[in-house]
């Protein structure tokens, strides 16, 4: 979807710019709860060019490399659903495609006896085109992202029937 045909292209030239203070503790934080994460050759980059881009690169691939430990405490589904910035709706931010209240401890526990693939998608706008678009509001971009469900299915080859999703929505600043 990100590079198909006709899509805008954005400058990405905001990833040279200097590591942000987040960006520098989450890698501390990795660093400390996974200490293998320091023989990854991104991390090798990381110390070498301290940008925003190298430093996101490191992040990814630390959390993508750890997701079986990390989607085994509550803690990190819980941090997925009440993440700062994020328009909550009711104790946090998670919604479900069909509209069925999403129960926090559930979805935790649900996260951590499953055994196959989990998906962590990041969908945002800029606040311009949230504005120029009309998806302004939590309620709005939740109602958008509800009718995209066989969209997201069909572009990750998961049959309709085997999809599951909860949604964590943050408004763009």
């Amino acid at each position: 979807m990100a590079t198909r045909e006709g899509v805008e292209k954005i400058d990405e030239s905001f990833k040279l710019a200097p590591a942000t203070v987040k960006q520098q503790k989450l890698i501390e934080k990795l660093l400390r709860d996974f200490p293998d994460s320091a023989t990854m050759l991104e991390y090798e980059d990381c110390q070498r060019e301290k940008t925003v881009g190298v430093a996101s690169e490191f992040i990814t691939r630390a959390i993508e490399d750890n997701a079986h430990k990390i989607l085994n405490q509550r803690t990190y589904a819980d941090y997925i659903g009440t993440r700062p910035g994020a328009e909550r709706f009711g104790s946090h931010g998670l919604f479900t495609d069909d509209g069925v209240q999403v129960k926090l401890k559930e979805v935790s526990q649900e996260l951590n006896a499953h055994q196959g693939n989990v998906w962590t998608l990041i969908i945002s706008l800029r606040r311009e085109d949230a504005e120029r678009l009309g998806f302004n509001t939590g309620i709005r971009w939740r109602d958008m992202l509800r009718t995209q469900t066989q969209a997201l299915a069909d572009s990750l080859k998961i049959p309709m029937d085997h999809l599951k999703w909860y949604r964590k929505l943050i408004m763009i600043r």
